[in-house]
């Protein structure tokens, strides 16, 4: 049996007033060994530290500290006795209300068995209440308790008086009911106020039932704090059936994809824990919502289930999402324990104890449990108990904590358990929730483990799945799902799953290339194949789950009729987890809420020239059907029937034109066959186009090759030579430049032929080389008598071209005067990114250095290796900002 002392002190009360409650514990603890108080050194929290003398012999002096804390380190200790000896005293008392830190408790045992230290004495929660008992200060009906089997024992201190609280076990797993008694007059009633403020400080009896045993009471009473006949199911993390599934893809039928590094990683964590190089027990894995963390769960399971990990570690993943109460986490760790026995991880033979635990928050202390986990020490095995879905624990009003507890005492005592969570990137718990501090506590003592995008083998390995069920694809078709999934996951999957459908619905492949991959149009196709009926089901689904709620099994033929259930469960559009209904993805309940979609546009790449394409499409006749034959003869340059080919692909795969069996025609009746026509639609289509977007987020002075190179390369994940990236950023130069986007007059544009050497500068990272002086007096000798280094500067502000060309800023530059010349050039500074944020630096440290500016903002931000260049950097820049 555990035993605890918890303190509880009035809040709002002065120092002095909390610390009497507190004091008054202690004083009558050392009054049984003879000691009065002589002096009160300190009282902070659940802190007190005094100087006692003794009554008979008034020379011996005895320093008393006592924690009434959640743990106790081995640093306290050390600073205990240094207190001893500081203090001159003879003897020192420890007294503590809870337990130690594992360090704490080897440091302990230490202390005990060194003759140096025999002058302290070391008091237990289970010593004090004793030392109280037979001192008569408090009493028990023993007698009355007989009949129970007791897990744990609390003795609260209050400002209300003393009670003794006694959690009962009659499920053979965890305690169902509780007692509780005045310490003082067993026979004394304890009244609901008291019980209130009991329960809101000892949280591990507010789902019990209260059970009385004493006389006092006049009649019969229910539990005060209603119990809750919860029914609760721990579920593991479902996985696919088939590769189209939206679930998690199972790593034993081989869907799951990729991943290597961060899957190495982990299994090379778990060795290190194996083999004492790590002694972190926690690990958790960070990425946004639809990035595979449930995947990559089972993907891990799976892979300790092989010959090189199965007799070493044991892999359970938890769906979170299925927790209803603080039973959870005691339960999902029964079912690991039960789940090794039954697979063979762990011997009954070894051991044969029925498992009980402490309480909801103590699971590691019981002796059933102790002698389970010298076990697997002995054999140097270890479970891996994952809880996927973890920001759901955040949802539920105080389950988190029943969890940290957990997390705490794995992490503390060490012993052969792994814990895992994954956690949603975007999900954010503000800085005075009473679960921030529970979370920071858990990542602090957790290893991390951040999943980032599909590469283009994680993307090429599902469209692998998809051809071995439809037959293989044309490498159009694979390009495009390539550039419109943008490395995300759940998109690849989404737009994977949709073409299979399509297929399965009798497209022909051929076709493919014009189908429409906007994902807010494939949500809109998801609700359109359901009933009113069922999507009136799936919305109530989606709030109560966006609501951190859940529709519960119990609620089947109340709000939703079981017919619509079964509809949206062979749909696939919802899943059951435990009791609960939830929609088959986060990403599509969040839609089905809020009508909002994670901010991504339409991703392709433009493999063709624009004015070909405009040539192409200028053939056509509207409403007309024509071949291809028939265009390559009305083509006016006789282009190959190749090219021909490939620039139908391309206006295919804006929308612009469809192909019904051999024949083309325009696929927009609203579009003019026109160059204003041709030029209004792809002005539309640019608007949600992702490179356009991610440029005009970039706020760039203006735009170079090398500005799109890099954006096409962070946008789309195949992996080209840099002269096909510098190739399609030349296309899609000539497409913007034909169009009517606001950021075209941003646009350099490439000059064609050899003419004179060209200056290429990306803006998002670079910063003026000289000072601001130097620049002014430079652009009366635009264009030919200046130096390099100014004219990479001048490209940077936008005055010149990388050929050294005044640009229309630069001409209308040249005739300011000398003032107005000043302030156009640092409007013109100011908006470069880097230069942005030192600005805002010093607005707000006007009489900052160069030198602290560095330390500011990091020492990559300026250019050059040794500090003293980065310095001069870093004052050239600042004088374009502090200039008058």
């Amino acid at each position: 049996m555990k035993t605890e002392i918890k303190i509880i002190l009035e809040e709002g009360s002065s120092n002095k007033a909390q610390g009497n409650c507190f004091e008054d514990l202690i004083r009558n603890l050392l009054s049984t060994h003879q000691y009065k108080i002589k002096q009160n050194i300190r009282f902070t929290g659940m802190e007190l530290d005094l100087l006692a003398e003794h009554r008979q012999r008034k020379d011996e002096i005895l320093y008393v500290e006592c924690k009434a804390k959640e743990k106790v380190s081995s640093i306290e200790l050390r600073t205990f006795f240094a207190n001893v000896f500081h203090h001159k005293a003879d003897f020192g008392y420890f007294f503590r209300t809870n337990e130690l830190e594992y360090d704490a408790g080897g440091l302990l045992v230490e202390y005990r068995n060194d003759e140096r230290y025999k002058n302290l004495s070391f008091f237990e929660p289970e010593d004090i209440i004793e030392m109280l008992l037979n001192s008569k200060m408090i009493f028990e009906p023993l007698q009355s308790l007989k009949p129970y089997t007791i897990s744990k024992k609390v003795l609260v201190v209050t400002y209300m008086g003393d009670f003794l609280i006694y959690l009962i076990n009659e499920s053979n797993l965890l305690p169902t009911k509780f007692i509780v008694i005045n310490a003082i007059n067993n026979e004394a009633e304890v009244t609901k106020n008291v019980i209130d403020l009991i329960s809101s400080k000892v949280s591990e009896i507010n789902k019990l039932e209260q059970i009385f045993i004493t006389k006092g009471y006049s009649e019969p009473r229910h539990n005060l704090i209603e119990s809750e006949n919860l029914i609760e199911t721990i579920s593991e993390v479902q996985e696919s059936e088939n590769w189209y599934d939206y679930l998690p893809a199972s790593s034993k039928n081989k869907h799951f994809v990729g991943r290597d590094t961060i899957r190495t990683q982990i299994l090379e964590y778990f060795k290190e824990i194996h083999t004492n190089k790590s002694h972190k027990r926690i690990f958790y894995l960070n990425g946004k919502s639809g990035w595979g963390k449930s995947s990559l769960l089972l993907e891990i399971k799976g892979r300790c289930r092989n010959k090189h990990y199965k007799n070493k570690f044991f892999t359970v993943a938890i769906d979170t999402r299925s927790a209803l109460s603080d039973n959870f986490v005691a339960l999902s760790f029964n079912k690991i324990i039960n789940s090794a026995f039954e697979q063979g991880f762990i011997s009954q033979n070894f051991f044969n104890q029925t498992i009980e635990f402490t309480s909801t928050t103590d699971l590691l202390t019981s002796d059933s449990i102790n002698e389970y986990l010298k076990v697997l020490k002995s054999e140097n095995k270890y479970l891996v108990l994952i809880f996927d879905q973890f920001e759901d624990v955040f949802r539920k009003k105080d389950l988190f904590k029943s969890f940290y507890k957990f997390l705490s005492d794995v992490s503390d005592k060490k012993p052969n358990i792994i814990v895992g969570f994954s956690w949603k990137s975007e999900f954010f718990i503000p800085n005075d929730d009473p679960a921030y501090f529970y979370w920071q506590q858990a990542k602090e003592q957790s290893r991390e483990f951040i999943i980032k995008e599909f590469g283009e083998k994680e993307i090429d390995g599902i469209i692998k799945q998809l051809e071995q069920s439809i037959g293989k694809l044309d490498r159009e078709i694979k390009n495009r799902i390539k550039e419109s999934s943008q490395g995300l996951p759940w998109l690849t999957k989404k737009l994977c799953i949709h073409i299979y459908e399509q297929i399965q619905q009798g497209l022909k492949k051929d076709k493919l290339i014009e189908s429409n991959l906007n994902i807010k149009d494939l949500f809109e196709k998801d609700k359109e194949r359901i009933e009113p009926d069922e999507l009136k089901g799936l919305k109530l689904i989606a709030q109560k789950a966006y609501d951190g709620e859940f529709f519960e099994i119990s609620e089947v033929g109340e709000s939703i009729d079981s017919k619509v259930v079964d509809s949206l469960l062979h749909k696939r559009l919802i899943i059951k987890s435990g009791i609960n209904y939830n929609i088959y993805w986060d990403i599509f309940r969040d839609y089905l809420v809020t009508n909002i979609i994670p901010p991504i546009g339409e991703s392709f790449l433009l493999r063709q020239g624009v004015n070909l394409c405009l040539e192409v499409f200028l053939l056509f006749d509207k409403n007309e059907k024509v071949t291809i034959e028939s265009l390559h003869k009305r083509h006016p340059k006789k282009i190959g029937k190749t090219t021909l080919e490939n620039i139908l692909i391309e206006l295919r795969n804006l929308g612009l034109v469809q192909k019904n069996d051999e024949y083309y025609s325009i696929s927009k009746g609203n579009v003019a066959i026109t160059n204003d026509g041709f030029i209004l639609f792809i002005t539309q289509k640019f608007q949600n186009y992702t490179p356009y977007l991610n440029l005009k987020r970039r706020n760039l002075v203006f735009i170079t090759k090398d500005d799109i190179v890099n954006v096409l390369k962070e946008t789309f994940k195949q992996e080209y030579q840099d002269k096909t990236w510098e190739t399609y950023a030349l296309y899609l130069i000539s497409w913007f430049l034909l169009s009517e986007i606001d950021i075209k007059t941003k646009i350099v544009e490439p000059r064609k032929g050899r003419g004179r050497s060209r200056i290429s500068i990306s803006t998002n990272n670079a910063l003026p080389r000289m000072t601001f002086n130097e620049i002014l007096k430079s652009v009366d000798k635009i264009p030919t008598g200046i130096e390099s280094k100014a004219a990479a500067d001048l490209i940077l502000l936008g005055i010149i071209d990388d050929e050294k060309v005044l640009t229309p800023i630069g001409e209308e530059l040249k005739k300011l005067n000398i003032l107005e010349r000043a302030a156009l050039l640092r409007k013109l500074a100011k908006v470069i990114p880097k230069m942005e944020k030192i600005d805002k630096i010093l607005q707000i440290h006007p009489k900052i250095t160069a030198k602290q500016l560095i330390e500011m903002v990091g020492v990559d931000f300026f250019g050059g290796k040794a500090k003293s260049s980065k310095i001069l950097y870093a004052s050239s820049v600042m004088s374009w900002l502090k200039s008058k």
